[in-house]
């Protein structure tokens, strides 16, 4: 009776062991971390099926259209692509998704790296500047959020 009551404490010991081992190791997966970069390039993208187009691209030279009937819906002047919300349900009616990219040269080392964006975090990185910002190590093309522009 006495083995019995042993050999259930080391199973215990050993799920609870391994338990925390996962647990450590996916809070470590999950967990965000942090990047600089210089933002180069910034694109807005529609998706319809498996297809996609850019709609938008800015570069420090200047904003790019698809056509010009899209580049109405941008406002004059502008040296910033910016998206506001009726632009982006514009945008919409032709394509279902629409995806916000920016292209970042990294500060920690020399490579120039594509991240995903929500069109709020879209619109405060500007051309030119440095940003720090937090991704998942699971996921390390989307940005989860900008930490200082």
């Amino acid at each position: 009776m006495l083995n019995q009551i042993d050999d259930t404490r080391k199973k215990r010991a050993v799920i609870i062991f391994l338990a925390t081992i996962l647990f450590i190791s996916m809070k470590g997966f999950l967990s965000p971390v942090v990047g600089v970069g210089f933002v180069l390039q910034k694109e807005v993208i529609g998706v319809s099926g498996d297809q996609k187009v850019v709609i938008f691209q800015s570069d420090i030279e200047g904003i790019l259209a698809e056509n010009d009937s899209l580049r109405l819906l941008l406002p004059e002047d502008s040296e910033n692509l910016q998206i506001s919300e009726i632009t982006e349900t514009e945008l919409k009616k032709t394509y279902p998704e629409i995806e916000y990219i920016v292209h970042m040269r990294l500060c920690t080392e020399d490579s120039v790296r594509e991240y995903r964006v929500n069109r709020e975090d879209f619109n405060i990185l500007n051309i030119g500047t440095v940003a720090r910002f937090e991704v998942y190590r699971s996921e390390r093309t989307v940005i989860r959020r900008i930490i200082e522009v």
